[in-house]
């Protein structure tokens, strides 16, 4: 199986370790276009025989995908891996829905999307959908050597609309318990300051998945203790509550599982290092070769199966 897979060039994942993995089972590709290639992609498409290859996997800026969809859709054997599908359920969100109409435009390509749910309310749309968690480099994240000082930590956006929940939570929790929210550059800093955090506090409300911090703290060596995304989200994750992971639905429930942890270092201790082996065997980069090429794998559905007569007018 040859495979394309086209990133953007300022990506920040490590994309680079997962095409590594995936080329232990297909002969893989990646192509990092930068702005100017992804504003203009009938010339950038030029470059490429696509028919020389199986599949064609897209992981570009979401709004140059949308704007230029009839270009994509002229893209034979068409994967989109996009992790920012679960703001197409976001209430109130800029993205609410447009991510649907984008891919039934396309012809309804296949997608691998980064939450479970996400999956299934786009396969129950009639999409194509498969669950691929978020991943972490494990070549920059591991345990540190170095002294857990910080009991309650936060590393993370706050500022963005669709953080407000994350933002009001965490911002109360520093008030209430001294949580400390840390500012980092990427990389090696990040990955340190990590390493300083005994409990790592995420509230991801509203998101309906889990975002990459809670698999890289776990993967730190961080207790997770983060917002309750379902029981779907963790059968598909393999998150078993106060197991390898501290899940709480609420404010009260937050309270009640902290004042327990706070009493039982070693308690911590367990849940910490259950939580680190999980990551390391699901959600480290150089481990999903092997179901991303399964999900590539599979048959396509032919493109003229899917489009309507209002897709092919661009309704």
């Amino acid at each position: 199986m040859r495979v394309l897979w086209l990133i953007q060039s300022y990506e920040v994942h490590a994309f680079d370790l997962l095409a590594d993995a995936l080329r232990e089972h297909a002969d893989v590709e990646l192509v990092r276009l930068d702005a100017n290639e992804q504003d203009d992609l009938a010339a950038t498409f030029k470059r490429f025989d696509f028919a020389y290859y199986d599949r064609v996997m897209t992981t570009l800026r979401t709004k140059k995908e949308m704007r230029q969809w009839r270009v994509l859709r002229t893209v034979p054997n068409l994967v989109v891996f996009e992790y920012d599908a679960c703001q197409n359920y976001l209430s109130g969100g800029k993205y609410k829905g447009r991510f649907s109409r984008h891919y039934r435009r396309l012809g309804r390509p296949r997608l691998i999307v980064s939450g479970a749910e996400v999956a299934q309310r786009l396969a129950a749309e009639g999409f194509d959908a498969h669950f691929l968690p978020k991943g972490f480099d494990p070549r920059i994240i591991y345990p540190r050597d170095v002294e857990r000082d910080i009991f309650l930590g936060f590393i993370g956006r706050l500022d963005a609309k669709v953080y407000q929940e994350r933002k009001a939570f965490i911002e109360r929790q520093v008030g209430a318990h001294g949580l400390q929210v840390l500012r980092t550059a990427p990389g090696e800093d990040y990955a340190h300051s990590l390493s300083r955090i005994r409990i790592f506090v995420s509230a991801d409300i509203g998101l309906g998945e889990y975002m990459a911090k809670n698999f890289e703290a776990m993967a730190a060596g961080c207790l997770l203790m983060t917002y309750n995304q379902g029981e779907l989200e963790n059968r598909a994750t393999g998150l078993v509550d106060m197991c390898n992971v501290v899940l709480f639905r609420d404010e009260s429930e937050f309270e009640d599982k902290l004042a327990q942890l706070v009493t039982d270092p070693s308690l911590v201790e367990r849940i910490a290092v259950a939580g680190t082996a999980l990551a390391r065997e699901r959600f480290s980069y150089d481990r999903m070769g092997a179901c991303l090429a399964n999900y590539l794998r599979q048959p396509l559905q032919p493109l003229s199966t899917y489009l309507s007569w209002r897709d092919r007018l661009g309704f």
